[in-house]
């Protein structure tokens, strides 16, 4: 995997993983959007001269969703409180 499948692969994987620890059930529509914003984004790559901004928009995405409080709490706020910290 290279380009911007891999940290899109993280980031479906991240908020996918979020929403069951914060709803207690698997959100399967996580999974097909994740999968469809990761084939634009590696189409996009395809393009010439355009890949490194397909790869900036993934990992930028990839912190965002990371940090962000767009799902209460945050995959970083779980994160601590799984560890302790």
């Amino acid at each position: 995997m290279a380009g911007p499948v891999t940290p899109m692969v993280i980031l479906t994987g991240i908020s996918f993983g979020n929403k069951w620890l914060n709803s207690g059930q698997p959100d399967l529509k996580i999974l097909v959007e994740g999968g469809i914003a990761t084939a634009l984004l590696a189409l996009v790559a395809q393009a010439p001269g355009w890949a490194p901004v397909a790869t900036g928009v993934a990992w930028l995405a990839l912190i965002g969703v990371s940090i962000a409080p767009g799902q209460n709490p945050s995959p970083a706020q779980n994160l601590l409180k799984i560890t302790g910290g």
